[in-house]
């Protein structure tokens, strides 16, 4: 059969033999399907005569004909240089499903490429790879097509296929691609393709380089002035000073690597699973069901990407609760796990009636742990925000006053929250207001219960000291609760950027405008801006000394100047032309 716009040269048959994994054409229909709509992108795979399915399914199987077919109208679409990166959507979930065992066994991009090589099989059916380390971040990879299907390789979009994913790998750890030169290559008519492949990690002085540093300008400084003793005191401070500098500069480069993967591991874990049907909404498994002989399960009433919330009953005492339980990876994931019962056992501790009760923790018969807690009735203040936008002062000062009362029980026990944001916190129908999910928290006198990047907080909350890793204590509480209160009341977060990396940096050299400043249309008491923005002091000692502090604070704004309704028609933002932020 002829295909129309396509080459006669790639009119091949064999197209029903399974040679090639369809994940080595996901990322590029992935960007299709981002730019133009997965109607286009279905419609090219009918074109070239490929089962929509691989778009549910990456790990199906096709034939080299096929693929050279796909490569083909993909480079027409995209253009011919995008079959040669991979880009951001290396990372993507239904990208990095095809990786999942490789991501089990690897902790760092050498081992990555070792297992692609070694595992050849798992994605190619015509071919082979050898490998040969050079360096810790050096090596050469062979690529050995199968005699007898080696002029259907000959093709170079295969090979520019096969460096957008050698390239595309220290992706997975955040890093940039890696470059690769190729010296051999069957497209110009090799017996094989072998290429160069060279990755870098940006890391900062260490402790070393930072030592000489510190002792060079300190004591270099002081000595130009003449003091010999001084500028001796000067390279003593100075070393020790640059020292711990460039060793925790070192440690953040090093974490920030490991949580990068970590995301993108659990991430192709949820993928494999849902793709295998083994991950999907629990609702119809667990409905109905009978936990621990003793809650009865009635109906989801929330989920998120790790987990579902269910209301339940009670069977003997017949009260109402509401439970959470792990589902997907994370079910099996000991640093999920692990966050869970921190969360039952801090929330027991606690014993306030701003914080949400947790009334018990057990195993479901598969392993699968789960928590019972007080079942709320009303809504979250992200959800208050995205219904009514900016809230009012008149009720949103009450909320914030139950919050801090609630981080004061938590602090006086040495509990640091290190999660605080509108999901976490419920305003109830009584107007009582909760403070929910302490699964991140943090002893002050303990270490962190984990390095996972995906439980290390929301980076659109963290402190300063948070960003860098630094110890957390109470304050870093307050500056969260500063951003939370400076959204709820304006609508906008103090501190916008674009990724993750982008916040983490703004967070500790961004200051922000005034709520009055950004929000003048929303007539906001001077003394409410204050308490905010002194909450978002990049300084924990400049911040309130504590949320009884802040308590005292806020509940000190006279009651006349707290607006309780906003006329109808007022806008969610602040018009485009206020400034955002300043620079420290």
């Amino acid at each position: 059969m002829v295909r129309p716009g396509l080459p006669r040269s790639l009119q091949a048959t064999g197209s029903g033999k399974e040679e090639l994994r369809a994940g080595l054409l996901v990322p590029y229909l992935l960007r299709l399907r981002d730019e133009r709509g997965e109607a286009a992108a279905r419609a090219l795979l009918s074109t070239v005569g490929i089962p929509g399915s691989i778009l549910e399914d990456e790990n199906e199987w096709i034939s080299v004909a096929a693929a050279r077919r796909a490569l083909h109208a993909l480079a027409t679409a995209l253009g011919e240089e995008a079959i040669s990166r991979r880009g951001g959507w290396m990372t993507h979930p239904e990208t990095l499903s095809s990786y999942v065992r490789m991501l089990r066994v690897s902790s760092q991009p050498l081992d990555a490429y070792r297992y692609l090589t070694a595992h050849a099989a798992e994605s190619t059916r015509v071919g082979s790879y050898e490998l040969a380390v050079h360096g810790p971040r050096s090596l050469q990879v062979t690529y050995l097509p199968r005699f007898e299907v080696q002029p259907d390789q000959r093709d170079r979009r295969l090979c520019h296929a096969r460096v957008a994913e050698l390239a595309a790998v220290p992706r997975i750890w955040g890093l940039p691609e890696a470059v690769v030169h190729g010296s051999e290559c069957v497209a110009d008519g090799d017996q094989l393709c072998r290429y160069q492949v060279r990755w870098t990690v940006p890391r900062p002085q260490g402790p070393v380089w930072g030592a000489i540093a510190g002792a060079i300008l300190c004591g270099g400084a002081v000595a130009i002035a003449g003091s010999w003793v001084a500028a001796t005191i000067a390279l003593a401070v100075g070393t020790g000073l640059g020292g711990a500098i460039g060793l925790l500069s070192r440690r953040v480069a090093t974490e920030h690597m490991a949580r990068v993967f970590e995301k993108n591991r659990i991430a192709a874990l949820e993928r494999g699973l849902e793709v295998r049907g083994q991950f999907g909404e629990p609702a119809g498994e667990l409905a109905g069901s009978l936990l621990g002989g003793k809650y009865r399960i009635q109906r989801k009433i929330g989920s998120g990407g790790i987990g579902a919330v269910y209301a339940a009953q009670h069977v003997g005492l017949g009260s109402s609760v509401a439970i959470k339980v792990l589902r997907g990876a994370a079910a099996v994931d000991a640093a999920e796990i692990a966050r869970l019962r921190r969360e039952a056992r801090v929330q027991v501790s606690i014993e306030h009636p701003n914080v949400v009760r947790t009334l018990d923790l057990d195993q479901m018969p598969e392993g699968s742990i789960y928590v019972v807690m007080e079942l709320l009735q009303g809504m979250s203040l992200a959800e208050h925000l995205k219904k009514r936008g900016p809230l009012p002062p008149g009720f949103a000062v009450p909320v914030f006053i139950q919050v801090c009362r609630a981080l004061s029980a938590a602090h006086r026990l040495g509990v640091i929250h290190r999660d605080l944001k509108p999901g976490n916190v419920f305003v109830c129908d009584d107007e009582t207001v909760k403070v929910l999910d302490f699964g991140m928290s943090k002893f002050a006198e303990a270490e962190a219960l984990t390095q996972d990047g995906y439980t290390l907080g929301t980076p659109e909350y963290m402190s300063p000291e948070q960003c860098i890793g630094a110890p957390v204590e109470p304050r870093t509480d307050l500056y969260a609760f500063g951003v939370l209160m400076y959204e709820a009341l304006t609508g906008e977060l103090p501190i916008a950027g674009r990724s993750r990396r982008d916040l983490l940096e703004l967070h500790q050299r961004m200051i922000p405008v005034s709520m009055q400043t950004r929000r003048p249309d929303l007539h906001l008491p001077r003394e409410l801006d204050d308490a905010v923005m002194m909450c978002l002091k990049k300084r924990a000692a400049e911040r309130p000394t504590s949320a009884q502090a802040l308590e005292k604070a806020l509940a000190s704004i006279p009651a006349q100047l707290l607006v309780n309704e906003y006329p109808e028609g007022t806008p969610r933002r602040a018009p485009a032309s206020h400034p955002s932020q300043g620079q420290v």
